[in-house]
């Protein structure tokens, strides 16, 4: 067979090889349990500066990821995975064999290592325990993309072209706007998951985004400089068409980044506030506060510290006797969840990346801390139903759990009321970078744009201020939520070491809390 590249629909002619191969792996020694997870994928994507064309792909991609839990006194778990390439695929029975037998070694050498640490410290041995999965409902589904504009027919040349004339448009808006970068992409991937268990899932999902960046300067002041991303799980269509949370196609979201950056380079620094005072904040901004402040820090290898060292750890439990669960965190109007059965931006899947059914899970519901997000593996430990969390970028890397929408839910309150109701305030639009404890307890996140609220009006633009407060008070005080929810797309939530860069989906209404206004 002469075959110069991979596309999803060649997973056909393997999925037969797939599925006996995780009754191969049953049969290897002291083997308990064993999954495998091929993914192939194919996108397109352009990059363009200030109008002109910088770069343009069309490219494929094939993983393969490999667990197995094995050994006799005290089992655990093997990993294994790498991308690959044609002369893989076209011997994929053996590819998958060895992929097997090295995660088993990889078992068996745990389960050693595990057994003998055991031995020799056994006032510590509560801290080592053999690998348990909790139970999960056995599956075999197909899941199909979602597009109108299927990824696969979009050609280099035609979003080369579309993102040259989104930078241009920006760039020509106006004349404090000195530099523009856009970047797209659209593309399509397809995972079949197999468990020794008996789980057979083959789920397809589409992805489509673009990024803009904009500086931009007045004569005599600091440049200011913006960047948003807009996106969605459809096919071109997403930003071709504006089917996508901002309503905008990329040519008038790249304008509207440029707006910002404008106003920016002339607006001055944001005034710093010695105490708390009233703060507005926009669904961008609220869906940010969601995924940093309450998002990771219920992610359960966090909060049992697994992942302290790459990712830090969550103000929601010290251990398992002292932690948050069952206390209040928040105002008694405050509900925030995790949910990937959502759509509008990233995030979306119905099973996660060892079969578990999607579902939402809710962290606070009306002010009072309830459950994380977790794995087969961490609910085994924690005493608690799988909830369909355990997510990796790429079937070559050790899944973890990770987001996938995660929201504060809409409230009944009319947005425009949320600030003619405020006397003396702030209204803050959009994110930037945030700067957050390790533990999530305290923040400073900066907004786009600040604006002055005075007598229920919106005054003045300032630039370069945050939003500043400890978790919880900030979430206590919380007043107001309006009705105005939105998911918005984030390209790149990072975690894991090696750090994996996954999508996610971010949502919020317009919210109405205290909190201190920092300068810088």
């Amino acid at each position: 067979m002469i075959k110069d590249s991979i596309k999803i629909t060649d997973l056909d002619i393997v999925k037969q090889t797939i599925n006996k191969a995780a009754d191969y792996a049953k049969g290897l020694e002291s083997t308990h349990y064993a999954d495998i997870r091929v993914e192939a994928s194919q996108g397109t994507g352009a990059y363009s500066e200030d109008g002109n064309p910088k770069g343009a792909v069309k490219d494929w991609g094939l993983s393969i990821g490999v667990r197995v839990i094995a050994g006799k006194s005290m089992s655990a778990s093997g990993f294994y995975g790498r991308q690959l390439g044609i002369p893989d695929f076209l011997k994929f029975e053996k590819t998958l064999k060895e992929a097997f037998l090295i995660s088993h070694l990889r078992a068996i050498e745990n389960s050693k290592y595990k057994s003998k640490f055991v031995t020799h410290n056994p006032k510590q041995y509560n801290s080592i325990v053999s690998t348990k999965l909790a139970p999960i409902k056995i599956t075999n589904t197909k899941i199909e993309a979602e597009f109108k504009i299927d990824p696969r027919g979009v050609k280099p040349h035609e979003i080369t072209d579309f993102v040259c004339k989104a930078a241009l448009s920006a760039k020509k808006f106006h004349t404090n706007v000195k530099k523009v970068e856009v970047s797209a992409g659209t593309g399509i991937s397809r995972q079949i998951f197999v468990s020794s268990e008996g789980t057979l899932i083959d789920q397809s999902y589409t992805s489509t985004g673009g990024t803009v960046f904009v500086v931009a300067t007045e004569n005599g002041k600091t440049p200011a400089d913006l960047y948003h991303h807009t996106g969605n799980q459809l096919g071109f269509e997403t930003i071709l068409n504006g089917k996508n949370t901002h309503e905008m196609d990329l040519v008038e979201f790249a304008k509207e980044i440029a707006n910002e950056a404008v106003l920016l380079s002339c607006a001055e620094p944001a005034p710093q506030t010695s105490k708390d005072t009233t703060v507005v904040l926009d669904p961008d901004l609220v869906a940010l506060f969601a995924h940093e402040i309450i998002g990771h820090p219920s992610e359960l290898d966090r909060a049992m510290k697994m992942e302290t060292g790459y990712a830090g750890r969550s103000w929601f439990m010290k251990d398992f006797k002292d932690n948050m669960i069952g206390k209040q965190v928040g105002s008694h109007i405050l509900t925030a969840f995790s949910d990937p059965t959502l759509k509008g931006g990233y995030g979306h899947y119905l099973y996660d990346d060892e079969g578990t059914p999607a579902r939402r899970v809710y962290h606070i519901r009306k002010g009072i801390y309830e459950d994380f997000m977790n794995s087969r593996e961490t609910a085994a430990i924690f005493d608690s139903n799988p909830n369909g969390h355990y997510k990796a970028n790429d079937a070559s890397v050790v899944p973890l759990i990770r987001m996938s929408v995660s929201a504060i839910e809409a409230g009944h309150d009319d947005p425009k009321k949320i600030i003619g109701d405020v006397e003396d305030g702030f209204y803050c639009v959009g994110h930037r970078i945030p700067s957050i404890s390790e533990s999530r307890e305290n923040f400073q996140i900066a907004p786009r744009l600040i604006y002055k609220i005075k007598n229920g009006r919106l005054g003045e633009i300032y630039r370069d201020g945050r939003v500043t407060a400890d978790s919880k008070n900030f979430f206590m005080s919380i007043d107001a939520l309006g009705s105005d929810f939105k998911i918005f797309a984030i390209p790149n939530c990072g975690k894991g070491q090696p750090m994996q860069s996954k999508q996610v989906g971010n949502g919020g209404p317009t919210a109405r809390a205290r909190a201190k206004i920092a300068r810088g």
